[in-house]
């Protein structure tokens, strides 16, 4: 039993760095790519649900409040790494030096790039924690836990509908089609939490009425 369980708290380890990877880049990666499907896919990953959901996972994950909180720290803290890393292997931040003698000559901005790397790193590590937590919460049955699980929709349907509002004309409609459909998932998730938690509620409650 120790060895399963040891070897559990391992793989939750390195998971939370590795998915993280895979979010990071996979967003700016899948920009290039020229089909709907892949446009649709870095425009859900992109999102800032995603990358809520991302630590909300991890805090689920976790076996303690403690665990919870640095596994969700660990995949937003090097999501946010890969992310930058991979723009600066796209050109993100390269520009051209004006004070070349003759031609201009394109370099890296690393200020740049070091300085938002930074600020979304300290970002992760506030956030990273409170998530983690509210995903671990998450967990236990009850009234009191549904908060925590409305989470992630509700960050979903604010970003969705200020997205559909602002930008959405500005992309076209793969943009329309993918946030929409993100905004209908994410009413119908808050709709069947609040259901399925009022219906405990009431069968935990006419249980203890007919034992009374």
């Amino acid at each position: 039993m120790i060895t399963v369980a040891w070897r559990s708290r391992a793989a939750r380890i390195i998971a939370a760095p590795v998915v993280g990877i895979l979010i990071g880049a996979l967003g700016p990666l899948l920009i290039t790519v020229n089909n709907p499907v892949g446009h649709a896919v870095h425009l859900a990953v992109s999102g800032g649900w995603s990358w809520a959901a991302l630590a909300f996972a991890f805090g689920i994950a976790g076996k303690s409040k403690f665990e919870s909180a640095i596994l969700a720290t660990v995949a937003l803290v090097v999501a946010v790494i890969f992310y930058y890393l991979t723009k600066v292997s796209q050109g993100e931040f390269t520009t051209l030096d004006p004070n070349a003698s003759s031609v201009a000559t394109p370099y890296v901005s690393w200020g740049d790039f070091l300085g938002k790397t930074f600020f979304w790193c300290v970002a992760a590590c506030l956030l990273g924690p409170v998530l983690g937590l509210a995903g671990h919460l998450a967990k236990s049955p009850g009234m009191r836990s549904l908060p925590f699980r409305l989470i992630i929709p509700l960050i979903a349907i604010a970003e969705m509908w200020e997205r559909l509002r602002t930008e959405a004309s500005l992309q076209g409609a793969v943009a329309y089609i993918t946030w929409g459909a993100i905004l209908g998932s994410a009413v119908v998730a808050t709709i069947a939490l609040i259901g399925r938690a009022v219906y405990a509620s009431r069968a935990k409650f006419s249980v203890r009425r007919v034992r009374e």
